[in-house]
C-alpha cells in the first residue's frame, strides 16, 4: 500500500513537472460595428448600404498557440489561427486556419517557423499606419503596397532575430509548389524600435507575379513619439517593368485621456505615365475608448477616391462605423 501511495506520489510530481514545460492557450477577439457606406464605380453612384459588419478595427479572429521547453533556452512553438465573421458566424477565407498555422522553434538565436505565416512585409507595414491601421486608416482603398503585397501566401519558413539595442530584422520565404513556374514569395524587414523613436524597412518580390515581371515591393515607415502626441509617416513603391505606384502617408496619434485615443492621416497613391497615370486620395479619423484592458468601443470614418489620367473622380468611397471589440 505505501508503496502504491509513493508510485503516485512521483508519477503525480513528474506530471505536475510535464505540465509545467508545456503550455497550449485559447485566445481570440470578437469585433463588431454598424456602419454606413458607400461607393461611386465608373463614375455611378451607388445607393448608400447599412449593414452589421465584422472587423472593422481589426479582424474577428480565435486561435491556439502553445510551446514546450526543450531545455537549454530552446522552445518547440505552435500556433493554429482562424478568422471569422462576427455578424454571421461564418468562418473566413473558406479555409480552417487561413490567418496562421505553423510550427517552429525559439531559443537565443531568434525564432523559426514553418507554415501558415505573416510574411516579414506584413510584420512592419502597419506599425506607422495611422487610423490604428484599421479599416479607417487613410491608406484603405489607396495603398498600392496594401493592395499588392502577399500577407501571408502559406507555404512559408520564416525567421525572426532577436532584438540587438532595439534592431531586430526578419525574413521570410514562400515556396510556389509547381514544377513549371517559378511564383515563389521572398522578402526581409529590418526595424529599430528604441525609446520614442520606431524606423522599419521592408522588401518583398513576387516572382512571374505578371509573367515573366516580378512585383517588387518597397515600404519605409516611422513613427515619434513626443508624448502628448505621436508622429506617423510612411512612403512605399509597388513597381513591375511595366509601371509602378508610389504611395505616401502621414498621420498622427492623439490619446486623449488614459482610456480615449484619436488616429487620423491623409494618404496618397499614384501611378506613373506607364501604369496610367491615375490618382488615389484618402483620408481617415477613428477614436478608441476603452472600457477595460480587454474591451474598446471605437467609432471611425474613412474617405478615398480615384481620379483617372484626365483628372475625373471614377471611383469613391466612404464608410462610417461605431463598434465594439473583446479580447479573450
Amino acid at each position: 500500500m505505501k508503496k502504491s501511495l509513493i508510485a503516485l506520489a512521483v508519477l503525480g510530481s513528474v506530471a505536475g513537472v510535464a505540465q509545467a514545460q508545456s503550455s497550449v492557450t485559447l485566445y481570440g477577439l470578437i469585433d463588431a460595428s454598424v456602419s454606413s457606406s458607400s461607393q461611386t464605380i465608373g463614375g455611378v453612384k451607388q445607393k448608400s448600404v447599412t449593414r452589421l459588419d465584422s472587423g472593422n478595427l481589426n479582424t474577428s479572429r480565435w486561435g491556439l498557440t502553445g510551446s514546450e521547453d526543450l531545455g537549454g533556452g530552446l522552445k518547440a512553438i505552435f500556433r493554429l489561427e482562424q478568422g471569422f465573421d462576427a455578424s454571421n458566424g461564418t468562418a473566413g477565407a473558406g479555409t480552417a486556419f487561413a490567418r496562421q498555422s505553423y510550427v517552429g522553434l525559439s531559443g537565443g538565436f531568434g525564432t523559426v517557423t514553418v507554415g501558415n505565416v505573416w510574411t516579414a512585409m506584413d510584420d512592419v507595414l502597419g506599425a506607422t499606419n495611422s487610423g490604428f491601421d484599421s479599416r479607417f486608416s487613410s491608406s484603405n482603398n489607396v495603398s498600392a503596397v496594401k493592395a499588392l503585397y502577399a500577407s501571408n501566401p502559406g507555404n512559408t519558413l520564416k525567421y525572426v532575430s532577436p532584438s540587438f539595442g532595439g534592431f531586430s530584422f526578419a525574413g521570410t520565404y514562400s515556396l510556389d509548389e509547381v514544377a513549371a513556374v517559378k511564383t515563389d514569395i521572398a522578402d526581409f524587414s529590418a526595424s529599430y524600435n528604441g525609446g520614442p523613436l520606431l524606423v522599419n524597412f521592408a522588401y518583398q518580390v513576387q516572382n512571374d507575379f505578371a509573367a515573366p515581371n516580378d512585383l517588387k515591393i518597397t515600404h519605409l515607415g516611422g513613427a515619434y513619439d513626443f508624448g502628448a502626441v505621436k508622429l506617423l509617416a510612411s512612403v512605399g513603391q509597388v513597381k513591375l517593368s511595366t509601371g509602378k505606384a508610389t504611395d505616401a502617408q502621414v498621420g498622427v496619434d492623439v490619446p486623449l485621456s488614459s482610456a480615449v485615443t484619436l488616429s487620423g492621416g491623409v494618404s496618397r497613391s499614384k501611378d506613373n505615365a506607364a501604369a496610367g497615370n491615375a490618382k488615389r486620395t484618402g483620408a481617415g479619423v477613428a477614436v478608441t475608448y476603452a472600457l477595460s484592458k480587454r474591451t474598446t468601443t471605437y467609432a471611425g470614418l474613412n474617405a478615398s477616391s480615384e481620379k483617372n489620367a484626365a483628372g475625373v473622380k471614377t471611383e469613391k468611397d466612404r464608410i462610417f462605423a461605431v463598434g465594439m471589440q473583446h479580447t479573450f
